[in-house]
């Protein structure tokens, strides 16, 4: 009976014009920054009281963009500032429990998957962050 050996072989870096390698916490990251945005979007389109341009729409997209664009330990914490932030803002203000209280199932859906991408995002970020910052 033959036996394959597993080797082991180091991540290159990224070169020039290719895509980089994220790492599973900074891809679970951008997927509940993501998914935050698109909860919002739920929210104002199920009726939820938003200002003309909604703070947490547009700062979870930029948070992305820029985590999508330089995967480092700053824009990893970054992310995760904003879910703290964010995540401060949903849970001080009585506009969560009135969403969830209101019966209106697309709004309580949507701040159901609001409050999942907030709690992603903090845990994903946090690793995220750590990750990064024990390499450098």
């Amino acid at each position: 009976m033959e036996t394959t050996k597993s080797t082991y072989e180091p991540v290159k870096p990224a070169e020039e014009g290719t895509m980089p390698t994220r790492t599973p916490a900074v891809t679970s990251t951008l997927a509940a920054l993501l998914l935050l945005a698109a909860s919002i979007a739920g929210q104002i389109a199920a009726g939820a009281d938003y200002p003309a341009v909604p703070p947490g729409l547009v700062i979870p997209l930029m948070a992305a963009g820029l985590l999508f664009w330089r995967t480092n330990r700053w824009t990893a914490g970054l992310a995760l500032t904003v879910g703290l932030f964010i995540s401060a803002g949903a849970f001080l203000t009585p506009n969560t429990g009135d969403h969830l209280a209101s019966g209106d199932t697309a709004l309580i859906v949507s701040t159901g998957a609001e409050i999942i991408a907030l709690a992603g995002l903090v845990v994903a970020g946090a690793v995220a962050t750590l990750r990064k910052a024990a390499r450098v």
